[in-house]
């Protein structure tokens, strides 16, 4: 991932990969530690979106602040669109004994066509 973000032809030496991980790291345990006080400051037992926000300001990282809440806003619409699609699914639900009768009516409903000549499926469209 590091790599991919190099300029064409720029190398980077192993250890050099390792560095910047371990500086990543860094941050974002710096980031979260003080998300943690936040919250806990807020009595609160989880650390929000909100409160990460704020440690970056407190921390003198607010120039993160607008890609940090892009990608909060991305996520909750993915989120939300996920939510909707299992809910969707969730509704499909249906007991072993009305899928066998679903099944049986779909199989006489193709017996029926076919008796009759017609091969072009259900509702009659080729």
């Amino acid at each position: 991932m590091i790599s991919d973000l190099l300029p064409p032809g720029l190398r980077m030496s192993t250890e050099v990969k390792e560095l910047v991980l371990e500086a990543c790291n860094e941050f974002v345990q710096c980031i979260a530690s003080e998300a943690n006080e936040i919250s806990t400051a807020d009595n609160k037992s989880t650390i929000t979106p909100e409160h990460v926000v704020r440690a970056l300001e407190s921390l003198d990282f607010a120039g993160y602040v607008p890609g940090v809440t892009e990608a909060w806003e991305a996520t909750k619409s993915e989120g939300k669109e996920a939510r909707e699609v299992k809910k969707k699914k969730k509704g499909l639900h249906m007991t072993p004994e009305e899928a066998l009768a679903i099944q049986q009516r779909m199989f006489a409903e193709a017996k029926a066509r076919y008796n009759a000549g017609d091969s072009s499926g259900p509702g009659g469209a080729a």
